[in-house]
């Protein structure tokens, strides 16, 4: 049975009733000021989590260009990590063996040939030095010792002074003073011998102006001043101009060549602060262009009218357009991703991806060079390896939901630039990287820290020259460099 209300349970209720309705509308106006903040928060939150992943992502930018800087500065803090190939970076010695397996005469110094001998000495015996009783079964044993003449008697040997006594006559019928030789209008000058040598002290020995002036001071009693040993280069410069523009014309009709750029300072008058450098991929000889900009124009100067040699370089934008056939270099993101894989800066799980992702680029480029260097295959092997490598590419460079800003940017210049990464696979002879171009410009940085630079734009031209020539025949023949050089200096004599 139903319980029926009493009339002060139905007042009680109708009094209830009644404070719901005054209390609905404001209770409906704190809902929707709720819910709107609760809208407004949400938005804000958004945007924020996107400011603290910007923020977040240029953190990351930043503390790597910082690691990088360090690295330039102070050097590596810690040993570097495990190659991802074992025959990659294996401890070789200077022949490029291993110093396991090198037998113990490499490490003796060889016997010298006999037209080497200058001087033999007898070391007679005919008794025991300690009881003088006669020796019996006399044998000769053989030894050599080299070594230099004392340094104090250097300059006796080594600096030549000569004396011209010049006769001259009067002409009457050339009405002039005729003389055998042209009469310098110093009284005393310096040889071409003293100009190569300063010329090989500055260039291939990296010697500063102090540094030459002290050791022929030294050694040959021969005084120079700065302005003698700049004018002494300058003078070998136009000697050696016609070599320069021969060596420029040999590097152009190789099949490829290598280009690259570094910083070299000219204090004044300067037509920029760069130094740019072409080898090629047949020798070891190399052209540079010292205090220049760093604009396409010095490139196609190098590079001259011809355009069907293959151009191999790094991804610098002054390269993008200069070449019809253009080899990217592999080294250098090789090296950006290695980087990534060691920096510090990272979390250990975003380092550890990105190691994967460099031992896979680092195995890519490894069966890239082998491809590339042999020839022995036939064009259906040839285009099934090339398709092989391409797809790894792809797979190396696809982008990640994961992969940190620094990488991202790697992989994406790489899916631009694929198939420049690939020429070395379509034409013979062309290398996958650029390091013949840094290792001859390793020489141009090494000197700098020495000299700084260029003082003026005309010194840089003249070491634009210098380097050149002499740097392409030290790097191709030390043991006869100088008769080369020589020859060079007199081609009508050789």
């Amino acid at each position: 049975m139903a319980h029926r209300l009493t009339d002060e349970e139905i007042n009680t209720r109708l009094v209830r009733l009644r404070n719901y309705d005054r209390l609905y509308p404001i209770l409906k106006a704190n809902y929707e000021r709720v819910r709107a903040e609760n809208t407004h928060l949400r938005t804000r939150i958004k945007e924020l989590e996107a400011i603290v992943a910007s923020q977040a992502t240029l953190i990351e930018t930043l503390s790597l260009r910082v690691e990088q800087l360090e690295t330039m500065i102070f050097g590596r803090r810690k040993k570097r990590a495990e190659p991802s190939r074992p025959d990659e970076h294996d401890d070789l010695g200077a022949s490029g063996a291993r110093s396991a397996d090198r037998p113990a005469a490499s490490y003796r110094r060889p016997s010298p040939r006999d037209e080497d001998v200058t001087d033999t000495i007898h070391h007679t015996l005919s008794a025991c030095p300690d009881c003088h009783a006669k020796l019996t079964d006399l044998k000769i044993i053989t030894r050599f010792s080299e070594d230099i003449l004392p340094l104090a008697e250097w300059h006796r040997v080594l600096k030549r002074v000569t004396r011209h006594r010049i006769t001259t006559g009067y002409c009457c019928t050339c009405r002039g003073r005729k003389s055998p030789i042209a009469i310098p209008p110093q009284t005393t000058s310096l040889g071409e011998n003293v100009r190569q040598f300063v010329a090989f002290a500055i260039v291939v020995l990296r010697l500063s102006f102090e540094q030459v002036e002290s050791l022929l001071a030294g050694t040959m009693r021969l005084r120079l001043s700065d302005g003698e040993v700049t004018h002494l280069l300058a003078k070998e410069a136009c000697v050696l101009r016609p070599a320069y523009e021969r060596l420029k014309g040999r590097i152009r009709l190789q099949s490829g060549a290598h280009y690259d750029e570094t910083g070299w300072r000219v204090q004044r008058e300067r037509q920029g602060n760069y130094a740019w450098v072409m080898t090629g991929t047949e020798t070891a000889e190399a052209v540079f262009l010292l205090g220049r900009s760093r604009g396409k124009g010095n490139a196609e100067a190098l590079r001259g009218e011809r355009n069907e040699q293959v151009g191999i370089s790094d991804d610098y934008g002054a390269y993008q357009t200069l070449f019809q056939n253009h080899q990217l270099c592999w080294a250098h993101p090789h090296r950006k991703l290695r980087d990534l894989a060691q920096s510090e800066t990272l979390s250990e799980t975003v380092r550890t991806y990105c190691r994967g992702v460099f031992e896979s680029f680092a195995s890519l480029y490894h069966d890239v060079r082998t491809a590339s260097a042999t020839r022995e295959r036939t064009a259906d092997e040839k285009e099934q390896s090339r398709q092989q490598l391409r797809e790894r590419f792809d797979t190396v460079a696809r982008e990640n939901a994961d992969d940190p800003s620094a990488l991202r940017k790697i992989k994406e210049r790489l899916r631009r630039q694929k198939e420049r990464y690939f020429t070395c696979l379509a034409i013979p002879g062309i290398p996958p990287d650029n390091n013949k171009a840094e290792r001859a410009l390793r020489h141009l940085v090494l000197k700098r820290k020495m000299s700084f630079g260029s003082r003026t734009q005309e010194g840089a031209d003249t070491m634009s020259v210098l380097y050149s020539v002499l740097l392409s025949l030290w790097w191709t023949s030390k043991e006869t460099f100088f008769g080369e050089y020589a020859a060079l200096r007199h081609p009508d004599v050789a």
